[in-house]
């Protein structure tokens, strides 16, 4: 799951290592990550060709350039570092998009994956997006019926509402999948554009 979060933050803009582990923590529910797992993931990515690097020296790129020194629209960025050392920024490559796009549309039956899937799902083709949400409305519904087929029996009224809890939050679920599954449906009978505004 960390390939997909940093390859998705990595397609939003190029970032360089400190800005990114900042970036990982404020995504959607939060995700627990330390320095120690981010630099050899970004060093794996890299040796598979879905990221790549370039050391920049601070006073080489404002906040308005790229690596390569190229204005990017909607990427201001500073790579200055206090120490004014030079420093790492990773870029995504065309590979790597690719891979994106199949993490984005792996099977959606684990919810702490599925959250990442849906902060990036912009970045999916409008079929694949509705594909996804009915993936995960699919597990969904595949969990209430084992669920009501062998409910828990226990005289603990505290696992009975654990039990109840669950229930009820998936019955939420579907409801708010089925609102999403409906607007995407509606999005392209209309002829609208459903993606968002690429980055």
């Amino acid at each position: 799951m960390l390939d997909l979060a940093v390859l998705g933050l990595l397609k939003e803009g190029d970032l360089h290592g400190y800005e990114l582990n900042k970036r990982l923590k404020s995504l959607v529910g939060g995700y627990a990550n330390s320095y120690g797992a981010l630099y050899p993931a970004l060093a794996r990515l890299e040796r598979r060709g879905w990221v790549s690097s370039t050391a920049v020296a601070p006073e080489l790129v404002t906040d308005e350039q790229t690596s390569e020194g190229h204005p990017r629209r909607n990427r201001k960025r500073s790579t200055r570092s206090k120490s004014g050392r030079t420093r790492k920024v990773y870029q995504i490559t065309e590979a790597g998009e690719d891979h994106l796009l199949e993490l984005l549309q792996e099977d959606a039956n684990n919810e702490r994956r599925f959250r990442l899937q849906l902060a990036f799902c912009r970045f999916l083709p409008p079929d694949r997006r509705l594909a996804l949400f009915e993936l995960r409305r699919a597990h969904l519904v595949s969990l209430q019926a084992m669920a009501r087929r062998d409910p828990v029996h226990s005289n603990d009224p505290y696992v009975r509402s654990l039990f109840e809890r669950d229930q009820e939050r998936r019955e939420h679920d579907l409801a708010w999948l089925d609102r999403l599954i409906a607007d995407e449906q509606s999005k392209r009978q209309s002829g609208a554009n459903p993606d968002p505004i690429d980055p």
